[in-house]
């Protein structure tokens, strides 16, 4: 059996040595798995920002095992995981972390509680279950010596938690959306399609009505990140396909003061 590339993703950083310590567990128990790491830069407890950063980057990595942790309730009565897709197993919390990559590959399949108490590290705390169940299981699977039904008990896929992506809400005179994700560049991407924007006959080089939380102003619709109004917030569609603000050579998030879940608000005129 060939051995399976695991991706890795974390909320842990690079100081204090998680991760080098759950890429040594990986090693030890087969020292020729790949792993590929996708980010440890996930804000501390933020699940919405690991699961959207998961989504976009599962169709770009190999297919094997994706093992993903930002996980606040390690310790409580919230499972450990794997679940089957067509593109391979994720392995993490259940606490709606894993469910957008799902969907995104054709949804989940069947999903399994990591239980086998052969595959678990004795511990004496319990805080930290990337090194202890989640490692061990991504690594006894990828590796061809752990099989999926010997991971422990199958679980009710309808028993999952989810984080959904909001929708956005149109009526005739607005477009009403919010942020979803800022990068490190300051541009903030939104929850707003291209789609929508052109349903409401805005196209691109239209300078666009917009109200960011309480703020009111003007956005140019542009191709690209390079926006010719001096000082001007633009609109962009970004590498993942939605309404990005940014400003060029700036920051959008500091000139704007918006964060994640800012409302945003495109005014259409009639």
């Amino acid at each position: 059996m060939a051995k399976k590339i695991i991706s890795f993703a974390s909320d842990f950083g690079l100081q204090d040595g998680s991760v080098g310590v759950v890429k040594g567990v990986i090693s030890r128990i087969d020292k020729d798995i790949l792993v590929n790491d996708i980010s440890h830069q996930i804000p501390p407890q933020d699940i919405k920002y690991g699961s959207l950063l998961l989504m976009r980057a599962i169709q770009y990595i190999p297919q094997g095992v994706l093992l993903a942790v930002v996980d606040p309730g390690v310790g409580t009565d919230r499972k450990a995981i794997a679940i089957t897709t067509d593109w391979g197993v994720m392995i993490g919390p259940d606490n709606g972390l894993l469910n957008l990559a799902c969907a995104t590959v054709g949804g989940a399949q069947k999903a399994y509680a990591l239980e086998n108490e052969n595959w678990i590290i004795p511990h004496e705390g319990n805080t930290f279950h990337a090194r202890d169940i989640f490692a061990p299981f991504a690594a006894g699977y990828a590796s061809g010596d752990l099989k999926l039904e010997e991971f422990g008990p199958e679980l009710d896929l309808e028993d999952l938690k989810q984080y959904l992506i909001p929708l956005t809400d149109i009526t005739d005179d607005e477009i009403k959306g919010e942020v979803l994700y800022i990068d490190e560049f300051g541009n903030c991407q939104t929850n707003i399609s291209p789609q929508e924007l052109t349903e409401k006959d805005f196209k691109i080089g239209d300078v666009i009505p917009i109200k960011i939380d309480n703020q009111e102003l003007s956005a140019k619709w542009c191709e690209t990140y390079k926006n010719e109004t001096i000082g001007g917030i633009g609109i962009v569609i970004d590498s993942w396909g939605m309404a990005s603000l940014f400003l060029s050579n700036g920051n959008a998030q500091k000139l704007l003061n918006c964060k994640d879940n800012s409302k945003v608000i495109i005014k259409v005129s009639n």
